[in-house]
């Protein structure tokens, strides 16, 4: 199953990256998380080595050049096995460097971080401006040809080893309700920048998460991608993207969960059989594997939109991410419940997909926010539908 309008091409890339997952990339997750340390930086050079860095990235800069549905299938095999690493895989920066920066810009950054050499973080969030961007009030005032930064970002990916900071700061005070938002490529190392408290989560701490704090930062105008004011529309082209693939990286976890649970069952007995021969069991694992694919079919779905240009593109990737995360988390819980107490023991892998899943409810538009998106999209289909009939009758 799970060949959604896959080609040959796709078809071979997913099955090597599957090789790749299971042979390279498996040790180093194993390892890195049996300690609770960082993704070493070797592992991200060992994926650019194989084209698993930059998936979006044009071969002329490096990379593989993949379309959506290109980069999902390759991320879906990634997350299979260690989302931590997926999640370096493609950088929300990709597609509003592509598409908004300069040729300066691109060539600086673009062959960089499909080599593994620059590694870049999403520095968006603040303490009240979450779900909702358009409320931030990290502050970047004109000083003649530069930009002197003021504010902090909490909980950011990458954040306290990142390369390159892709800053989101408010350049107009008074601008309308989703305006004045400027994008900024802060270097690591630029005076005024420095990184705060490091937060101790409870997953992904591969990708450790920390407080990004900007007290006079003085930055060029070069340093802009795009105009100013236009960070807040930049910012979804690289969500989009993201969403799109987002829930075949949720359906991979939770399929990982599974295909685990289902092989335990196979050997462990209770009252004198195996726990795969409770008809119980076996009538919810299948409801569970019903749901992943269809997770990943809607996740498909989504990316073909996307790469076609559609125009209901977007509330398809938001209808993949809720989905693909509701279901990753229903799955992986169940899952813990089959293993019983070995769920809950860290040297069987379950437990660990259960904790990353509940990163997927809330990173990248929380649950809750992608549901108001999907109902905005609802009511305007609802009104047109209601003004249609009122102009026949």
């Amino acid at each position: 199953m799970s060949n959604y309008r896959l080609t040959d091409e796709q078809r071979s890339l997913k099955e090597a990256a599957r090789r790749f997952a299971e042979n390279k990339l498996r040790p180093i997750a194993l390892e890195t998380e049996r300690k609770g340390g960082a993704m070493p930086r070797e592992a991200l050079k060992l994926m650019a080595e194989n084209g698993y860095v930059g998936l979006d990235i044009p071969t002329e800069y490096g990379g593989l050049g993949l379309d959506i549905m290109g980069c999902a299938v390759v991320l879906e095999e990634l997350s299979s096995v260690w989302f931590s690493a997926s999640t370096n895989a493609m950088s929300l920066l990709t597609g509003p460097l592509l598409v908004f920066g300069t040729d300066e810009q691109k060539q600086n950054y673009l062959p960089a971080i499909s080599s593994g050499n620059l590694l870049t973080a999403f520095a968006l969030t603040e303490t009240d401006a979450g779900s909702d961007a358009s409320s931030i009030q990290t502050f970047a005032a004109r000083d003649g040809d530069d930009w002197v930064i003021n504010g902090r970002k909490i909980y950011i990916t990458n954040g306290a080893r990142a390369d390159l900071i892709v800053l989101f700061a408010r350049t107009e005070r008074d601008a309308p309700r989703g305006e004045g938002i400027t994008l900024f490529l802060i270097e690591k190392g630029t005076p005024g920048f420095s990184v705060g408290q490091k937060y101790d989560m409870l997953a992904h701490t591969a990708n450790p998460v920390a407080e990004l704090v900007f007290d006079g930062c003085r930055v060029p105008n070069s340093c802009i991608l795009g105009e100013p004011g236009g960070g807040f529309r930049y910012m979804q082209v690289g969500f989009s993207k993201a969403r799109a693939t987002y829930g075949a990286r949720c359906a991979a976890v939770a399929q990982a969960a599974l295909n685990y649970a289902l092989n335990y069952m196979q050997t462990r007995e209770q009252f004198g059989q195996p726990l795969s021969s409770f008809q119980a069991l076996r009538f919810r694992a299948a409801e569970l594997y019903a749901k992943i694919e269809a997770a990943r079919q809607l996740s498909y779905h989504a990316c073909a939109l996307a790469d076609a240009g559609t125009d209901d593109a977007p509330v398809a990737a938001s209808m993949a991410k809720l989905f693909g995360s509701e279901v990753s988390t229903k799955v992986t819980e169940q899952c813990i419940q089959f293993l019983g107490g070995h769920g809950l023991d860290k040297d069987h892998p379950v437990e660990r997909f259960y904790r990353e899943t509940k990163l997927f409810q809330v990173g990248d538009g929380s649950s809750e926010m992608l549901s108001i998106l999907i109902s905005r999209h609802l009511n305007k289909q609802a009104q047109a539908g209601m003004h249609a009939r009122l102009a026949s009758d």
